[in-house]
Parts: C-alpha cells; structure tokens; sequence
C-alpha cells in the first residue's frame, strides 16, 4: 500500500541519474538503501552501491548484470514490468544528470525525512493515546528519533569536508595574516587577555572545557567569559541547567557594573537587599548592554540531542535578530541527561555527551564551552590544584576536548578551614585577606598551544573575572 505523501518520481529520478553514469560516488555513499520507501529500489540502490564497488561504474548494464534471478523474477511479479525495461525508462525520464545529482540527493532526503517525521509523529499520537504512558518518555524519545532523522538532512556552516594541501594551507595562511592583524587573536576574545595570548582564543569548531569544584567560580569564568565574546560582537548561546533565566542574568549585570566601577553584588539582586545607588548602577549596566547579543536557555534535565535541537532553534533566533551565534556555553556537563543508549555505563554515557558537544562545535563552526564538576578527589590532596585525573569519567573528557582548563581558588578552601584557635585565626585571616580574589587558571590540556597557568582577579560576589594584577 502506497503510503501518503510518498512520491515515487523522486526515487525513480534519483536511481535513473544513477544508471546513466557518471561519477555518484558521492550520493551512493551519502544515501543508504534503507532510506528509499520501495523495496525493489532499495535493492536496486545496493545493486549500483555493488556496481560502483566492484566495478567503478553503475550504467545500467552493469547494473542489470548483478541483479539476481530471483530478484528479476520477483520484481516483474510486483512491478508489473521487467526489469531491464523499468531501469530504461527511469534512465529515460529523469531530468537529473551528473552536474544536478545534488538537487536529486536533497529530493530523496527530504522525502525520507518528511515520511520518517510522519511514522513518528503516528507513533506518538498512539503512546499517547494510552494512559499509563509517561508524557517526558515520549517527549524524551520523540526529541531523539526526530534528532537522528535531522542528522542526515543537516549540513552545517561548513559543508566542505575535504580540501587540497593547497587550499587547506591558503586557508592557514590567510587565518595566519588575519590573526596577525588581530595581534594574534584567532579565535574568540575571552576578555582575559594572558588567556588570549595562551590560546589565540577560544577556537571556533573547538570543544573547551573548564572545569572546577562546586562554588569555586565556574559559572562565574563562564558568563563573564560570554559576556566579553559578546561584547566583541559574536553572539553567544548559553544553556544554563543549574538556574534560572534570571538568576544567570543577574550575574552578568553584576560583571556589567563591576566593569563601571561599581559594586552590585548578585546575590544582593537575587534577594531583594540592593541600596538604591547600586539600583540605579545595576539599571544603569542593563541599558549600556542591553542588546548584547545573548540568548539564555535554563531548561533542566535535558539530553544532547535535546540541547542540539535548542541550539538550532536558537541559532534562527540569533539570525532573525541579525547576529550568528558563535560561541555555545553549557553550564554544566552533570546536569546533562545521558540517553538510554549506554544505560548503566557512566564512562560511555559522558563520552556520548563530549562526543555530541564536539560535534556541535564542528558541525555549526562554533566554539563550545562545556563546564564540568571536578570529582572530590581534590580534596584529599594537600594541593588542591586540580589534574586531569580529577575529571570525572575523565578517559572520553579528555580524549573529546580540544582545550582543558582548570580553575583553582586558595580562598575557597581557607573559608573552609576557619581554625578554632583565637592566635592561628588571626594568621588564617590574613592569609584569606592576601587571596581572597586571586584565581588561577590552568591550562591543562591544548591541541594548538602551551600548557601553563593564568593568574585571575575574581571578584565571587559580583561574578567577575578579570586580569591579575602585574607586578612589572
């Protein structure tokens, strides 16, 4: 039974550009037979993937030639017609050739697309249907069949995948000279400028991770990094997990009116406890940056494919209000939902995770910071100064992310260790005054650069970071 919707003309003119000859490798290799909706195509379409394989060609006699009996006998029972005729007449009546497969390959897709969209949409219409059934498993499952159907449609900014030497030096050569003219800056300003020298900036197509323990300032290096990215004109997309919509921006004013010289603790905002000068400083940091171009999503419990299908949606946001996006920051990889594919398997569910956070990186030519908890472990060493080995399931971290960062605060673990002792408190607080809002930031793993540690000044109250002091 011919389902609703199906087009047959657009696998016949598919398979009859095919059949003419020519070089198809490409859309022999970017299709597979299960996507074609006719039986007798789909084995018609791993007779020309055959032919292509064992012989270099798929012109319709060498194609015919592979077929076996059986098939030729089966297919004129159901088709109506023989073989060798059908093929003919496909070859005959497509108007594709050579120089337009690519419009013939986006037709089969799409096709494939549109009717796999409408099984699951009658598959969700039947669960739904039942009572018992849980709406978030249905959501849940819809979010990841409807992803792995938009994976073979999507492109990417970038869709040329394989370069000459020659062109792929050009392009080095020319990123060289711009990055030149940028004082070395090639990729996307952090506003730390120790961490600019150390990385060119943050990479487009790279996955960088920072990672830190709980209240160390991870959030805090996060927003005030996409603060500045944004600052300099590149839109950026945050996914906060952990809090609101709200409580995020009421970080980023805080770094705002830090920047104007002006205290407006964040967490003063939040409850209520503002005076009315830091009022009027805080309204006026929203009206100097208020169309900084960042786009906030505090969904909770969400899996990779449901954050890649956000950031699409929010990338056409971005590109409706004349901004693309540029950088992506995940706050933070804990509070992402594995799916049930490695269920039970903690090291393959991150490296789900990572792996899908790089591909988002590649695929939409965008720089992604992923956040990440540090594992406890630290805090049974005398330097707490994180290591890789500190990652949590760190073997599919390390291997997915590009750049590596750890955050350290000395003041974060003396806050923790108030002695008792009247004459040793007295020591203790001066060494906590000494570095309350010292910071560093270890670069612990970097495809394309040295491994060394950046000294910060962090102001927690008011969640900003900025450049360490120098002494010369």
């Amino acid at each position: 039974m011919t389902r609703a919707g199906y087009v047959p003309e657009i696998e016949q003119n598919l398979l009859g550009a095919v059949l003419s000859g020519g070089d198809h490798r490409g859309a022999l290799a970017r299709i597979s037979p299960e996507q074609f909706e006719e039986p007798p195509h789909r084995e018609l379409w791993r007779l020309c993937q055959a032919a292509q394989e064992q012989y270099g060609n798929t012109t319709l006699p060498t194609v015919a030639r592979l077929a076996s009996a059986e098939f030729k006998d089966g297919f004129q029972t159901q088709v109506g017609m023989a073989l060798p005729a059908y093929m003919a007449a496909m070859v005959g009546n497509t108007p594709f050739d050579a120089k337009t497969m690519r419009s013939a390959v986006k037709a089969q897709l799409a096709q494939w697309a549109r009717l796999g969209v409408a099984t699951e949409a009658e598959a969700i219409a039947a669960a739904a249907a039942n009572p018992s059934t849980n709406p978030a498993d249905i959501i849940r499952t819809a979010v990841g069949r409807m992803d792995e159907i938009a994976s073979h449609l999507r492109t990417g900014a970038r869709t040329k995948t394989r370069q000459t030497f020659a062109e792929a030096a050009q392009e080095a050569i020319t990123a060289s000279l711009e990055a030149k003219a940028r004082r070395g800056l090639t990729g996307i300003t952090t506003g730390l400028v120790d961490l600019d020298r150390a990385t060119g900036g943050l990479q487009r197509r790279d996955l960088i991770l920072i990672g830190a323990r709980p209240s160390v300032g991870k959030t805090t290096l996060g927003t005030s990094i996409a603060r500045f990215a944004a600052a300099s004109g590149v839109g950026v997309g945050f996914f906060s997990l952990e809090m609101d919509n709200a409580k995020l921006a009421a970080r980023m004013v805080a770094d705002i009116a830090h920047e104007q010289d002006q205290r407006v603790p964040y967490q003063d905002m939040i409850a209520g406890r503002l005076t009315d000068p830091q009022e009027e400083a805080a309204a006026a940091a929203l009206e100097a940056y208020a169309s900084l171009p960042v786009l906030i999503d505090d969904a909770s419990s969400v899996t990779m494919a449901e954050i890649r299908a956000k950031a699409e949606t929010m990338m056409e946001d971005a590109q409706e209000r004349g901004v693309a996006i540029g950088m992506l920051v995940i706050d933070h990889l804990g509070k992402i939902k594995p799916s049930a594919r490695y269920s039970g398997n903690r090291n393959n569910e991150i490296g789900e995770i990572t792996d899908g956070a790089k591909a988002l990186a590649r695929e939409f030519d965008m720089a992604v910071v992923l956040l990440s908890q540090l594992s406890r472990q630290v805090e049974s060493r005398d330097d707490k100064r994180p290591m890789l080995s500190d990652l949590r399931d760190s073997g599919n971290i390390e291997q997915d992310a590009d750049t590596v960062m750890f955050l350290h605060r000395e003041a974060y673990y003396l806050e923790r260790a108030a002695p008792a002792d009247p004459d040793e408190r007295i020591e203790w607080q001066a060494k906590l005054d000494a570095c309350r809002s010292k910071g560093e930031l270890a670069i612990a793993k970097q495809r394309n650069g040295p491994c060394t540690t950046i000294d910060l000044h962090i102001d927690v109250a008011c969640s900003a970071v900025r450049n360490a002091a120098r002494s010369f």
